[in-house]
């Protein structure tokens, strides 16, 4: 590295040690067999949001007693919960999220993708909850399935928006 911050790499002559980096991270190797980029990422996650949100939506107007008075306010919660969901989503399932995928690179099947997303989602909440709530850790398996079905239903939103290599 030269005094004004860039590599002496003679490869990559005055580029920055960071940018060489984030190319290292972002760029496709021989051993990555799956690259996503940008849109798959902000895809992915606003499926998962909004499956989370449709989701929870539909049981609150299944698990109660039917009434049309209750649907137009059941859309607004959808809508609070989808900010909730964002917010959250963007502190705790984003990084996991883009962790999982830069592991999950060289793996080419996208099926092991969205399990791996599904398992492993589902089990950081599940393991999120029972520090949050003490012994009820049982009782919020079911919470963390969710969470991680629409993890996997992200991911599999973005099945042809990543690039696959042969």
């Amino acid at each position: 590295m030269t005094q004004d911050g860039t590599n002496a790499d003679p490869l990559e002559p005055g580029l920055p040690e960071d940018e060489q980096f984030a190319d290292e991270l972002l760029d496709h190797k021989p051993g990555h067999r799956v690259t996503f980029g940008p849109l798959a990422f902000f895809t992915g996650f606003f499926v998962t949001i909004a499956a989370f949100s449709l989701t929870l939506m539909l049981i609150s107007i299944v698990g109660g007693t039917f009434s049309w008075r209750q649907v137009w306010p059941t859309f607004g919660m959808a809508f609070v919960v989808l900010l909730y969901a964002a917010g959250i989503g963007l502190i705790i399932g984003a990084p996991i999220a883009f962790l999982l995928g830069l592991a999950l690179r060289p793996v080419r099947r996208q099926w092991v993708h969205v399990l791996v997303f599904f398992v492993v989602i589902t089990l950081v909440a599940w393991l999120i909850f029972s520090v949050m709530y003490g012994g009820a850790a049982w009782e919020t398996l079911l919470l963390a399935a969710l969470i991680g079905l629409c993890a996997a239903i992200g991911r599999a939103s973005v099945w042809k928006l990543v690039t696959v290599y042969d």
